[in-house]
């Protein structure tokens, strides 16, 4: 509850805006630099960090003394990077893109890697990368402990990647993907009922974060 209630406060507030550019598989990041933000933990502290969104399993990075360094989610009660604002949901952290007294929607993004080395990413490779190039596990995940600015300055150097989104519901009670399948599977039986009446009843859309608050109002019940 001290997460959505932090929120509320955060999606409130006028801040410089930070936009996503195009990441590449060298700089695999949501944002194009790291950026000044707010940790809030639990009991109210705040930490603040130069931080940034890794894009293959949505981890929390930050800079140390020039380092990469990976945060751990645990007493992290939300995230704020510029103007945007994260919830930590199992072990990533996905952004609120829409929200009420019941609890959030938060969007996962992550980038294709696996298009980006079949070569059948909606980006397709950069002008500098050559056609041939193979991705390598190392290459995907070598940002940790290492330089910022080197890996910076690397960034042209990969190939493009694209960003794939889904949602997510989050309520003081549940975590659950916003999908039918997977909300269903997380019910009891005779909610699973409930369930088909609802969505109907609501005109739930569930790719459309607004359209998905219904639903955070279901599985807060």
């Amino acid at each position: 509850m001290k997460r959505i209630m932090y929120i509320a406060v955060v999606l409130f507030l006028s801040a410089v805006g930070v936009y996503a550019q195009s990441p590449t598989t060298t700089y695999p990041y949501l944002y194009d630099t790291f950026t000044n933000g707010t940790v809030v933990m639990d009991d109210g502290s705040k930490e603040a960090r130069q931080m940034n969104v890794h894009l293959r399993e949505g981890r929390l990075h930050y800079i140390d003394n020039g380092i990469i360094k990976e945060a751990y989610l645990t007493d992290v009660a939300a995230v704020e990077i510029g103007s945007d604002v994260f919830l930590p949901v199992y072990t990533s952290v996905m952004k609120v893109v829409a929200k009420n007294d019941n609890g959030c929607v938060v969007m996962e993004q992550l980038g294709d890697f696996e298009g980006a080395i079949s070569g059948t990413g909606a980006y397709g490779v950069s002008a500098s990368a050559s056609a041939t190039m193979k991705l390598t596990s190392v290459q995907m995940d070598s940002q940790v402990n290492q330089n910022y600015m080197n890996i910076l300055n690397e960034k042209s150097e990969g190939m493009d990647l694209e960003i794939v989104s889904a949602y997510y519901i989050v309520t003081p009670k549940c975590k659950a993907k916003a999908t039918r399948n997977d909300i269903e599977a997380s019910l009891p039986a005779e909610r699973v009922a409930q369930l088909k009446t609802y969505v109907k009843e609501h005109k739930v859309k569930w790719k459309n974060p607004q359209g998905l608050l219904p639903m955070v109002d279901f599985l807060a019940e």
